[in-house]
């Protein structure tokens, strides 16, 4: 049928419906809270294109990174999640504004014109039976069903082979043995947790209990934690809640030539160099997960805790290998820009100065304060920071590592367009003094970055070797107020 008859079509329809009522219902009646959202969230958003109906979803994927997600909010109270099918729009707008509202108002778009349709396509239905059902599914099958299509069309093979677990092959992360042979070689994955102090729902954070490695630095008031993967075939099916990626973490992610995975970003303005700038300039290999479908295949979201959708997103590990494919990232291993740490044999004392217990302050400026014990029982490290009424982390490490670095604070006015700013906090990776703890001794070190690695050596300059096993690193401010406390 072509554009012609259609709209002779069209025009017979009208023309019978003004035969029966006065009004003639060209548009339906615009929904004025509908509206007062979309406004809101055209407020909140940043110079966002927006999306023909004719995107696909993968367009609109590509636009959103490229325009959309900017940073989040900085303090959240616990919010109850809407009841099941209720979307709150302007919950969204103002908690999420870092992460897609061009979807969002493309989405409420698509519905207004669905709904604009519909009410055609009843009328013509009626009248027209065989004729516009042809020229409705015309219509509708290159107009509306194309964004529903989420294709993954990659046909790469996985980079890295099957599980082969050898007694004699070492974790190059934690030096522990029993190691999947087949994934030496391969870079190991880094993936950015939240841990916002005063949000207890964010606790236990999944996956923690697994990571081979643990960072734990400043960001806004708060800290947030980068989980460290050796091998990308045998993550947890879930890791969160997953954040948004900030400039210290994606560099300090670097030192280990990690492929770098987020939910969202910080954006540069004014004297403030965001994620964006950085995965640009220095080429990284990265992947936003708000990119992806939020049907759990790659990212979802876990409301079980009833808590704001910020707080809810994850990683679904198991299908990480065919991301990374996806993505088409470089999974091999540049040895020359792997942080390579020495681990004894048997386990030793690090000093002869006591490590029983360790207090960790980030700056001044954080409230938050971290602290580990060691279990002399078990020969590991534990703490309750990332516990909660939700239950344990169940994080137990081998080796602390202590950094404080030199920050800065800067601020970034007009924060989402409310007229606030936010101040967000810098690592200059310059390098600095620090602590270091297992088996319940400690010794002081001195750290640098060297060639694009971490180096570690004691106080007097020798070189250090580890225990093999789980490790987690603090990351303080040297000139703002961090300290290490250790008894």
């Amino acid at each position: 049928m072509s554009d012609k008859e259609l709209d002779e079509i069209l025009k017979e329809v009208k023309q019978r419906n003004n035969a029966e009522s006065d009004v003639v219902p060209e548009e339906p009646a615009k929904d004025a809270e509908a509206e007062n959202k979309t406004e809101v969230l055209n407020e909140a958003d940043e110079a966002v294109e927006e999306t023909p109906a004719e995107e696909t979803v993968e367009e609109t994927a590509d636009k959103a990174e490229e325009f959309s997600i900017d940073e989040e909010p900085t303090h959240v109270v616990n919010e109850e999640i809407p009841e099941e099918g209720a979307i709150d729009i302007l919950a969204v707008a103002d908690d999420y504004s870092e992460e897609e509202p061009e979807l969002i108002r493309s989405a409420k778009e698509n519905d207004g014109k669905k709904k604009k349709s519909n009410v055609v396509i009843a009328v013509i239905a009626v009248l027209i039976v065989i004729a516009l059902g042809v020229g409705a599914y015309l219509y509708f099958s290159g107009r509306l069903n194309k964004p529903a299509e989420k294709a993954e069309t990659s046909t790469t093979q996985p980079t890295t082979a099957a599980v082969q677990l050898d007694s004699g092959t070492a974790n190059p992360l934690t030096g522990e043995l029993n190691y999947n042979k087949n994934a030496l070689g391969k870079r190991p994955v880094a993936v950015v947790v939240e841990n916002e102090y005063s949000t207890e729902s964010v606790r236990p954070q999944w996956g923690i209990a697994d990571a081979d490695m643990v960072l734990e630095g400043e960001t806004e008031f708060s800290t947030r934690l980068l989980f460290f993967f050796a091998d990308m075939n045998q993550l947890p099916e879930q890791i969160g809640p997953s954040r948004s990626a900030r400039p210290p973490f994606i560099r300090f992610s670097q030192l280990w030539d990690s492929v770098f995975i987020h939910t969202g970003l910080s954006r540069s303005k004014d004297d403030y160099e965001g994620a964006d700038t950085v995965f640009e300039n220095e080429n990284i290999d990265h992947i936003n997960l708000l990119a992806q479908s939020e049907d759990g295949t790659y990212f979802g979201r876990d409301n079980s805790r009833k808590t704001a959708v910020e707080h809810t997103g994850y990683l679904n590990g198991k299908n990480v290998v065919q991301l990374i494919n996806n993505n088409k990232i470089n999974t091999d291993l540049r040895e020359e820009r792997f942080t390579k740490f020495e681990f004894n044999d048997k386990d030793e004392a690090m000093g002869e100065d006591s490590g029983k217990t360790a207090t960790f302050k980030w700056s001044d400026r954080c409230p938050k304060k971290g602290v580990f014990t060691y279990d002399e029982s078990k020969g590991v490290y534990k703490t309750t920071d990332f516990d909660s009424r939700y239950g344990e982390s169940n994080l137990e490490v081998k080796t602390l590592i202590y950094l404080l670095d030199e920050t800065e604070y800067i601020v970034k006015d007009n924060y989402k367009h409310a007229g606030q700013s936010e101040t967000y906090c810098n690592y200059a990776l310059a390098g600095g003094e620090g602590k270091l703890l297992s088996m319940g001794t400690s010794v002081d070190i001195k750290w640098s970055k060297e060639d694009g690695k971490l180096v570690i050596k004691t106080a007097d300059g020798q070189d250090v070797k580890l225990n093999r096993g789980k490790i987690y690193i603090g990351y303080g401010s040297s000139n703002h107020g961090g300290s290490i406390t250790v008894e």
